[in-house]
């Protein structure tokens, strides 16, 4: 019996590459190009299959991205997708317990992590650790309560992925006004002490300054 939660990740990680890990390859661009660094070091905080750090470096050859997961299946994917670009790489990596000396990185992101995240007041705590003074943590999380798709978010072919698919996977794996106001809370508790409350596309977004 102890094989199955195992059996079950396999299972939801190949479901990730084959759906969402494809049709939303527009958000990612989105992301990245809000984010906006172009030189420097990222931290891609709970990356899967590393499609944020791949979008956020290319044409960006002074920008090095870094991407951490716990999943060794997910950054096999990560490493497969990476190819031959030499500004990313992929590491296994606990976001509770991140190995980079302090001031490493200049912003870092978590798209769709935080609500795996098992200690969040430690998540924080690590990532403001390793931002430089002045560096930004964008946090984004799919808005549970969404009841519409924003145009040119999600690939699609044909019909598939319909609306009504999109919205209810949201509802499933995204956070609600209550869930996100919580994590909310562990931001005023943390070093950072607060952050901008925001949307982006689908999703709900936190921009964290570390001062």
């Amino acid at each position: 019996m102890r094989f199955l939660p195992e059996g079950a990740d396999t299972l939801r990680h190949l479901g990730y590459v084959a759906g969402p890990g494809r049709y939303y390859q527009p958000a990612y661009r989105h992301i990245a190009a809000a984010v906006g660094i172009e030189e420097g070091a990222i931290l891609d905080v709970g990356c899967g299959a590393g499609w944020v750090c791949l979008h956020l470096a290319e044409g960006r050859p002074e920008l090095d991205c870094v991407g951490i997961d716990r999943s060794p299946l997910m950054l096999r994917f990560a490493r497969r997708n990476k190819g031959s670009r030499l500004n990313v790489s992929f590491r296994e990596m606990e976001a509770e317990a991140i190995t980079f000396p302090e001031h490493t990185f200049h912003v870092a992101l978590a798209v769709q992590s935080a609500h795996h995240w098992r200690d969040t007041d430690a998540v924080l705590r690590e990532v403001h650790r390793v931002l430089v003074p002045g560096g930004r943590f964008y946090v984004y999380e799919a808005d549970s309560d969404a009841t519409e798709v924003p145009e040119g978010w999600v690939r699609r072919i044909g019909p598939w992925p319909p609306d009504w698919w999109l919205i209810r996977n949201w509802r499933r794996y995204g956070m609600g006004a209550e869930r996100w106001e919580r994590l909310k809370e562990a931001v005023r508790r943390s070093p950072f002490g607060g952050g901008e409350d925001g949307r982006h596309g689908f999703y709900r977004r936190l921009v964290l300054t570390r001062a």
